[in-house]
């Protein structure tokens, strides 16, 4: 009955569409761009890094898309499919993330001041989207440390090899950046969290508005900042994991 949804006209008027949209993404664009300046930098010809960022577009609008369907099914993360390590460093960090993220949104849910309400939900929908990143983040990091450990190995058969040695350093070096980078983000988030749980234990004693309004303000402000640093350690990510 609705075979016609399947013709071959249909299909190729569907993969255009779905084309035009990728390329018109600024994400995709941002993500190739930094892919290649990063491939560039670090010395690659520029053929090479155009291969980079060409590489890293097509992998953002794949897995772009399929993000965008996991948070249409409300499942931030991809832990049953590709767990962590546990105990390590980054899958505590993860963790302290997700419990943040748990903690705003009851928060916004028992906030009874306006101002702190809705800067609770901000933060709860901000923490959200850093889980998201901070799960990307926790996978680019163990796929260097599997990375460097194969390098290891090599550098163990090959002890006089100044090149292998630099190349581990800089593996090394990468995933030292992207763990600091991650902690710091994830340290601001709990700074908010208790921040606004701060406003609304005060608002709720002493019923002071304008404490509410401006307070709740310097919070915006810091949920800003929030996302501007989980924005780049995305980026930091897929770059990473296309360099390995």
């Amino acid at each position: 009955m609705h075979a016609d949804r399947f013709t071959p006209r249909r299909i190729a008027t569907s993969i255009a569409t779905q084309s035009v949209r990728t390329i018109r993404d600024p994400w995709n664009l941002l993500i190739a761009g930094v892919g290649a300046g990063a491939a560039w930098a670090i010395g690659l010809p520029a053929g090479a890094a155009g291969v980079v960022g060409a590489g890293m577009f097509g992998v953002a609008a794949v897995v772009g898309g399929a993000v965008r369907r996991n948070d249409n099914d409300g499942d931030p993360t991809d832990e049953q499919s590709h767990p962590l390590r546990p105990g390590s460093p980054q899958a505590n960090l993860v963790a302290a993330m997700r419990g943040y993220r748990s903690d705003l949104d009851d928060l916004r849910q028992s906030a009874f001041a306006p101002a702190v309400a809705v800067t609770a939900r901000h933060a709860a929908e901000a923490a959200r989207q850093a889980e998201i990143v901070a799960n990307r983040v926790a996978r680019a990091i163990e796929a260097v440390d599997d990375a460097v450990a194969r390098a290891d190995r090599v550098a163990r058969q090959m002890p006089r090899s100044v090149p292998v040695k630099d190349s581990v350093e800089r593996m090394k070096q990468r995933r030292s950046d992207l763990l600091m980078k991650l902690t710091e983000a994830v340290d601001e988030v709990g700074e908010v969290y208790t921040k606004l749980l701060e406003l609304s234990t005060t608002v709720d004693l002493l019923a002071v508005p304008t404490l509410e309004a401006s307070e709740a303000a310097q919070l915006s402000d810091s949920l800003d900042a929030i996302r501007g640093a989980f924005t780049e350690l995305e980026v930091d990510a897929w770059t990473t994991r296309a360099l390995l």
